[in-house]
Formats: C-alpha cells, sequence, structure tokens
C-alpha cells in the first residue's frame, strides 16, 4: 500500500461522519462537515477546480474536476456518511492490524472514497491531459438514510435548477460545470472487486397507530395502541412472505441474483409508561423493490393491504410519507458500462463478474438521470455496518491499480 493511500484513508476514518439520522441527539460523531471540509482542502492541495453544493443546513456535496479531454468525461462518486459506531473499539482510529484496516466507514465506503482520490491523483500524475478523461470527483451526504445527496448531485449534473446551483461555494463555477456532461459513472461500495450492474431499490416510511390512554389497573377503558400495532406488524410479516416468492417468474439471472422484494419492521416504539395503557405506537417499514416496481407503488400497495388485512378495533393506522425512497438500477446503458468496467478490471482481478445484489445505492439515482452508471469498489459488503467493520489491504491496493489505469486513459472506455 503506498502511503498516500494509507494517509488518505486514514484522515478519512479520523474524520467521523455519522449520518445525523442514525446518531444520537448530542452524538458529537454526527454529520458530514468534517469530511466535507477535508475533500475541499484536499482538492486545493491538488489544485483541482472544486465546489460545494450544500444541500441540508451544514451538509454539503463536494465536486472536484481533474482535468482532461472533454470529449470524455467520467464521474467517479462515493458518499460521506457512514452508519452510527455504538460498540466499536476504536472507531476512527484507522488501525492497521494483520493485512486489514478497521474503523467505521472503512469499507462502507470511505475505503472506496480514498481509492478514488488516490486513483485520480495517480491518473492525473501518469499521463497527459489529452490522453485521459475528465474526472468528475464527487462525494455526497446522506446516502445511508435518504440519497439526498446524489439526488442533489444529479440534478447540479443535468444543469441545475434555482435549487440545486442556490447553495454551491468554491472556485468552480456552474456554469463551468455545466460544460462537463459525464458520460458514465463509477459508484464507489464495497463489491468485493466486482461490478454491480443491476440492484434494487427501497421505500422507507413510518406507522403510527393511535389509541386512547388508560390507568394500567383498567386497561378495558382505553384502546392500546401497542396491540393494534402488533396486529400490524403481523400483516407485515405475512406481507413479507408473500413477496418472497415474487421473483419465481423473473428469468433474468442478472436481476434474479437482486433477490426479490422484502418487506420488514425495522424499529418499534410504543407507550409512555409502566401504568399507562398506550395510545400511541411508531413502527419503521422498510420495502425493498425489485425491477419492474416503484416506489410509490410499493408504498401504496402495504398501505392498501394492511388497511383490509389487519383489524385495529377502536384505534386507528396512519402511514407517515416515505422519509427515503430510491429506485431500481437495472437500465440497459448501466449494464452495458457495467461489461466495459469488469472488461477493465479483470486485467488486474480475473475473478471480477459483473453481478445483481440486493441492496441500494446512489447508482440508481445517477442512472435515473441519464447517467449509465455501475458500482465497484474494495472491500464486502459483510463488513458493511458491523461492530469491527475493516477493508483488506489488498483489495484497496487492486481497486486503486485499476482506477488508475481507468483515470489516465490506458482503457478506451
Amino acid at each position: 500500500m503506498t502511503p498516500q493511500i494509507l494517509e488518505i484513508l486514514t484522515e478519512l476514518i479520523s474524520r467521523p461522519s455519522v449520518n445525523p439520522r442514525l446518531a444520537a441527539p448530542d452524538d458529537p460523531a454526527a454529520g458530514e462537515s468534517r469530511v466535507t471540509a477535508w475533500l475541499c482542502d484536499f482538492f486545493q492541495r491538488q489544485q483541482w477546480a472544486w465546489l460545494t453544493q450544500m444541500v441540508q443546513p451544514g451538509r454539503a456535496n463536494a465536486l472536484a474536476v481533474v482535468p482532461g479531454r472533454a470529449d470524455r468525461v467520467l464521474l467517479w462518486e462515493a458518499h460521506q456518511d457512514t452508519v452510527a459506531a455504538a460498540g466499536m473499539d476504536q472507531p476512527f482510529a484507522a488501525v492497521q492490524r494483520d493485512g486489514r484496516i478497521y474503523g467505521r466507514g472503512a469499507c462502507d465506503v470511505k475505503g472506496g472514497l480514498a481509492a478514488i482520490l488516490a486513483a485520480a491523483v495517480a491518473a492525473e500524475a501518469a499521463a497527459a491531459p489529452s490522453q485521459r478523461p475528465t474526472l468528475l470527483v464527487a462525494s455526497t451526504i446522506n446516502e445511508e438514510c435518504g440519497f439526498t445527496g446524489v439526488r442533489a448531485l444529479a440534478d447540479l449534473l443535468q444543469g441545475g435548477d434555482q435549487t440545486s446551483t442556490a447553495g454551491l461555494e468554491g472556485p468552480l463555477s456552474a456554469a463551468e460545470l455545466a460544460k462537463l456532461r459525464p458520460q458514465a459513472a463509477i459508484v464507489a461500495e464495497p463489491t468485493d472487486l466486482h461490478v454491480v450492474a443491476a440492484h434494487r431499490g427501497v421505500v422507507r416510511w413510518q406507522a403510527r397507530t393511535a389509541g386512547r390512554a388508560a390507568h394500567s389497573s383498567r386497561p378495558e377503558q382505553g384502546a392500546n395502541a401497542v396491540y393494534a400495532m402488533a396486529r400490524v406488524v403481523q400483516g407485515v410479516e405475512q406481507l413479507h412472505q408473500e413477496l418472497s416468492t415474487a421473483d419465481a417468474q423473473v428469468t433474468d439471472p442478472l436481476l434474479s441474483q437482486c433477490g426479490p422484494p422484502t418487506i420488514a419492521v425495522t424499529t418499534i416504539q410504543g407507550g409512555v409508561g409502566a401504568n399507562t395503557v398506550p395510545d400511541t405506537a411508531v413502527i419503521d417499514i422498510d420495502r425493498r423493490i425489485s425491477p419492474g416496481e416503484s416506489p410509490e407503488e410499493a408504498y401504496e400497495a402495504v398501505k392498501s393491504a394492511l388497511a383490509r388485512r389487519v383489524e385495529l378495533g377502536e384505534c386507528r393506522l396512519t402511514h407517515d410519507p416515505p422519509w427515503m425512497q430510491s429506485t431500481c438500477l437495472a437500465d440497459e446503458p448501466s449494464r452495458q458500462w457495467a461489461e466495459l468496467l469488469a472488461a477493465a478490471v479483470r486485467t488486474t482481478s480475473p475473478a471480477c463478474q459483473v453481478v445483481g445484489v440486493p441492496y441500494g445505492t446512489n447508482a440508481a439515482t445517477l442512472a435515473a438521470a441519464g447517467i449509465p452508471a455501475a458500482v465497484f469498489g474494495p472491500g464486502s459488503i459483510q463488513q458493511a455496518h458491523t461492530i469491527d467493520e475493516y477493508i483488506e489491504i489488498a483489495q484497496l491496493e487492486a481497486a486503486v491499480d485499476v482506477l488508475t489505469r481507468i483515470g489516465s486513459g490506458e482503457y478506451e472506455m
């Protein structure tokens, strides 16, 4: 591993960037701003034109241009945010041990971001601008809980409306950026150096039961919202069992790897005290959608099914608007781009395959905006979000190698 990539990854891990929705209210590790500031400094030191795009208060995308051929523009993207670090030992220390680097975000996805940055630097040094593609190096906020960062980036790259251009700061102007329309994108995620050409989408929302509070010594005088929610949860479980056979008709091998649609209750809260019949209960619902479905249709179908099937008695069930949704990655231009990318990856990692996966990424949003997108990066999804998250140094080196070759124009892609 080169000293530079080790330094980059250490700097990124040492700057906590826990998604605020996943952090405790007083968690000092919440927010991406520390990583954003470091990225801007890094871009400045490389003398790359850069900008930040404020998406939410205190939360900004960062984007830089590595100049190359005007007729070939590639977008390299990785998100800044991570999940929470509760239960981890030294989550922000970037401990190196047994050929691995440990820390929150090591594989999801600061390892991938570090590989992008190191490869962009190496590619710029390896070839003249006339010989290599122009690189747009982007790092977005809020991938873990909303995809708002990549949606704002996609809007900006499409020309930008007043909303997406209002919060721009930095030496790179919106007018200069508008001249650079990427022909394809590589989205960094821990794929074990395979290339992802298809994945599921997602829609998440909260559902609430409302009842009537009463003293727990006279429960018959109340309408127990937790009991009602228990029946809702059973209804969701039944829906999952039905959905699990929904891919029986899928004949495309790549799409079948994504798995069937699923639904799960992921959090539950209810009641205010041990001596009170609860009048409220809340759950989070996670509905994964397969190619051919839309988030909006899936959300409405769940609402309708629960309304028909669940007996609530005196309680009432309501559904909040979705707080997170994304389409599937399943378009033909992205698949063609993934095949080209995989051919390049195989020159250094012969085991690389084009695959479909069950999780979602920023690639779907970019593809929906007309930018063919494939997912590639070092690390395994099996280590993502775990209490001992790590990335294999050998995979990190391999990713830097192939990305450098792509960025320097060695492959005609």
